[in-house]
């Protein structure tokens, strides 16, 4: 089920697993952590585009077609000119991917370029 990731959407994931802060208050991952995330993120496939119609966000799923839908997860975080780029990491398993605009410029795709530390 799902698409399989565009080559920018993999790239933008995999430096937001190597890259990416969690967000105040989330688990710390740790170089093994984020390892085993890298590692997974070659099976990951596109679930469903975020419906705002502004940005290039995805569901991100398994081989299954499924995404884990959990409470306890972990959100990194980068900036990028223009938005806000997060990675969410549930129980383990990447779950989305969104670019959240900061203002009312829509987005078409996620950005080339490595965003700012």
């Amino acid at each position: 089920m799902g698409r399989e990731l565009t080559q920018r959407e993999r790239g933008i994931a995999a430096f937001m697993i190597d890259n990416g802060e969690p967000l105040p208050g989330d688990a710390v991952l740790d170089a093994d952590a984020r390892e085993r995330l890298y590692e997974r993120l070659d099976a990951v496939r596109a679930g469903k585009p975020c419906a705002c119609g502004t940005c290039p966000s995805i569901e991100l799923i398994d081989e299954a077609g499924q995404a884990p839908d959990v409470e306890l997860r972990t959100v990194l975080i980068a900036e990028t000119e223009g938005a806000t780029l997060l990675l969410f990491v549930s129980e383990g398993q990447l779950s989305y991917l969104e670019l959240a605009p900061h203002g009312d410029e829509p987005f078409a795709e996620f950005p080339i370029t490595a965003p700012s530390q």
